[in-house]
């Protein structure tokens, strides 16, 4: 290996796997397509191997040496945007309103909170855990400044946090009949698990009656587990009483949900990219 790694060679690295191929991560990154590509033959060069698969079904694929080097990739550059965030705001001890999409509430919402009290132990934090509507009208009205929702990929400010695997979940303790139509339980429009539900029993060509709905997610829960019907939530929400239902199960993939920090305004940008850094080196 000669030389350092070059941060902005790493982060295009990472962001080629995470977005699943060079035109998305060129889109995120504002640079063109060959562009990407350059830094990523550099980087093979630095190292002195191949990282991607050359062909592969799923668009791209690591080599033993990438999965190495991806682990490594994505602490450094979380590492290094959490460091620069943190270094531009050295003693920040203002009042921050945080929302929080409900249905991260049970898993990733401790890791939101011990993120921003580890990079802000000064500031004065002000939490609502709100289904998407409410935290979008309580920024658009100034009532928040900083929201953790999903979104679509390149909205206007926002800042990438994870991926988030979208599962089917059923009872682990009640028979719960996959059946058309399929007995739904969801959080009510608009949810990017229901929203995500839908879809893909729409693509799939399958039918659905929506059997209960909850403006919490321990209401989806507590209904699923008693065996009322089956629900959409990300993976690492499935909680004890649930179990995941598999492809034998009959049901159409979901889609993942991209989530993202939203900032009220320009004022706030930092606050949030310091916190992304460090929510996304927690998660790494």
């Amino acid at each position: 290996m000669a030389g350092d790694l070059d941060i902005d060679l790493l982060r295009a690295f990472a962001t080629v796997y995470q977005s699943g191929g060079f035109s998305p991560a060129a889109e995120i990154l504002g640079r063109s397509q060959p562009a990407i590509s350059l830094q990523i033959k550099r980087l093979e060069e630095r190292v002195g191997s191949q990282l991607f698969e050359r062909s592969s079904a799923r668009g791209v694929s690591l080599t033993p040496t990438g999965l190495t080097l991806m682990d490594y990739a994505r602490q450094i550059v979380a590492l290094h945007d959490e460091a620069m965030a943190r270094v531009a705001l050295p003693s920040f001890n203002a009042f921050v309103r945080l929302g929080i999409l409900e249905e991260l509430s049970n898993y990733r919402l401790p890791t939101v909170l011990r993120s921003f009290s580890k990079v802000f132990p000064d500031a004065n934090l002000q939490v609502q855990v709100k289904l998407s509507n409410s935290l979008m009208l309580e920024m658009l009205q100034g009532r928040l400044d900083i929201i953790v929702i999903a979104a679509e990929a390149n909205t206007p400010n926002t800042i990438p946090l994870w991926s988030e695997q979208l599962v089917w979940v059923a009872s682990s303790a009640v028979p719960t009949s996959v059946r058309q139509p399929l007995p739904l339980v969801s959080l009510p429009d608009p949810c990017f698990y229901r929203k995500a539900a839908t879809q893909a029993l729409t693509g799939a060509g399958q039918q659905w009656v929506d059997v209960c709905s909850s403006s919490t997610m321990a209401g989806i829960r507590a209904s699923v587990i008693a065996g009322i019907g089956v629900t959409a939530m990300g993976k690492t929400e499935v909680t004890e009483g649930l179990h995941i239902l598999g492809s034998d199960s009959g049901l159409p993939r979901l889609s993942d949900a991209e989530v993202v920090i939203y900032f009220r305004d320009k004022g706030f940008e930092s606050v949030a990219k310091a916190l992304a850094a460090h929510v996304r080196k927690s998660i790494a």
